[in-house]
C-alpha cells in the first residue's frame, strides 16, 4: 500500500501494483492456511459439522491477524495513522485470506447438513483449494493484462506444489 495516496475508486485492472501484490499475497497465504486446516480434519469432524466451524474460524481469525499485521507494517512505513480510506484498502487487500475459506467451509457445512460422506466433502474442499493455488499464475497474468501462457500455468502449478508442501510442513511442525 502506498503511503498517503489519494485515489479514486477504480476497476481491478487499474489497481496500483502494490495493492495487486498485496492481494495475491493474501490469496496465496489464505489458501495455504485453509489447506493446512483441512488436511488434519477427520471424517467425523466433517460429518458432525465441526469442520465447517474450524475452517470458517481459521479463515476469519487469519484474516483479522493478517489485516492487523498489515496495519502495523503500515505504521512502520509511515509517520501517520491509517486514514479511513487506507484502512478500507487494507481490509480489501486482505479479503482473499477470508474468501479462501468460504467455499471449503460451505462444502463441509452442506455435507454435514445433508449427511454426505465426510471424507468426500473434505476431499472436495482440499481439491478446490489446490486448484485455486494452481490458478495463481493465470490470475497474475490476468491482473497484468497479459495472455495466459504455458509458463504462467506452470508457475501456478509450482505455487500449488510449494504451497501444499508448506501446508504439510505447518501441520507436521504445528500439530
Amino acid at each position: 500500500m502506498r503511503i498517503g495516496r489519494k485515489r479514486k475508486r477504480r476497476d481491478r485492472g487499474d489497481l496500483p501494483l502494490e495493492d495487486v501484490a498485496s492481494r495475491i499475497t493474501a490469496y496465496v497465504y489464505g489458501n495455504i492456511i485453509v489447506l493446512a486446516t483441512l488436511i488434519p480434519l477427520s471424517r467425523e469432524d466433517a460429518q458432525s459439522g465441526w469442520s465447517f466451524w474450524i475452517v470458517l474460524g481459521a479463515s476469519a481469525t487469519t484474516f483479522l491477524a493478517h489485516t492487523f499485521a498489515e496495519s502495523v507494517g503500515f505504521r512502520v512505513r509511515s509517520d501517520h495513522r491509517l486514514s479511513r480510506e487506507e484502512a478500507r484498502d487494507e481490509l480489501r487487500n486482505s479479503m482473499p485470506v477470508l474468501t479462501s475459506g468460504v467455499f471449503p467451509a460451505a462444502v463441509l457445512g452442506l455435507a454435514a447438513l445433508f449427511g454426505a460422506p465426510g471424507e468426500w466433502a473434505q476431499l472436495a474442499a482440499e481439491i478446490y483449494v489446490i486448484v485455486r493455488l494452481g490458478l495463481t499464475g493465470v490470475i497474475v497474468a490476468r491482473i497484468r493484462k497479459q495472455p495466459s501462457s504455458l509458463r504462467m500455468i506452470l508457475s501456478g502449478v509450482g505455487v500449488a506444489v510449494v504451497a501444499a508442501g508448506i501446508a504439510v510442513a505447518k501441520i507436521l511442525v504445528g500439530h
